[in-house]
């Protein structure tokens, strides 16, 4: 039996954090789909690195390009940066590598070189002026092709940016799919799941993906 639901949240919904029901949607937690972790990276005004550990994004193309979709809160750094260059660059971290992720949440403040101050390595990227993380497997480098509110009055906007270069670390080449997530070893960002019969939310967390 399925049930139906408006896109309103309920009385009875537990937030599991104080406005996560204004911030986010409910849907979000109520059918939790779990999205692969990147750290993007861009240069701010200053010219120090900055690096957004995020998840809410997407990948796709066709044989005229590829390109990266993602959504970013108006008024951080990331989006004001993006603005600026028209350029990113996506990172692809380990399971491994989580508490150098966490660290760019923690040293984020215009001063910080936010790559080198959490604990990661900057190198050069081919195409555009945004650095590489060069523990990461794989990065890939993005051009801004356009970005728009989510919708009206939103504070979130949507960026579409074509991939014009990538970076593969050799480690990553493996036809083989079940050796190449293991070797990639990728985060994957579970929300908080929300019961949406009795209103009870219960803690998520960070995953991989494993073949049976």
């Amino acid at each position: 039996m399925k049930l139906e639901f408006s896109a309103e949240p309920q009385a009875h919904f537990q937030e599991p954090w104080p406005n996560a029901y204004a911030i986010f949607s409910w849907l979000e937690f109520a059918i939790s789909i779990p999205y692969p972790t990147y750290l993007i990276t861009t240069l701010k005004e200053n010219g120090k690195a900055n690096a957004c550990w995020h998840s809410w994004g997407c990948f796709s193309g066709t044989g005229q390009g590829y390109s990266a979709l993602m959504v970013l809160t108006e008024g951080g750094h990331t989006c004001a940066n993006i603005l600026r260059a028209k350029e990113w660059c996506i990172n692809l971290p380990q399971l491994e590598q989580r508490a150098p992720c966490e660290n760019t949440v923690a040293h984020n403040g215009l001063e910080n070189d936010e790559i080198t101050d959490a604990g990661f390595t900057a190198e050069p990227s081919r195409i555009i002026r945004s650095p590489r993380i060069a523990e990461c497997l794989v990065a890939m480098e993005c051009q801004l092709t356009w970005h728009r509110p989510l919708f009206e009055d939103s504070g979130q906007r949507v960026f579409a940016g074509r991939i014009v270069h990538v970076a593969l670390d050799e480690r990553a080449c493996t036809a083989d799919p079940r050796l190449r997530l293991e070797q990639l070893n990728t985060m994957y960002n579970v929300l908080d799941t929300l019961d949406p019969l009795s209103g009870e939310t219960r803690p998520g967390g960070l995953g991989i993906v494993r073949f049976p």
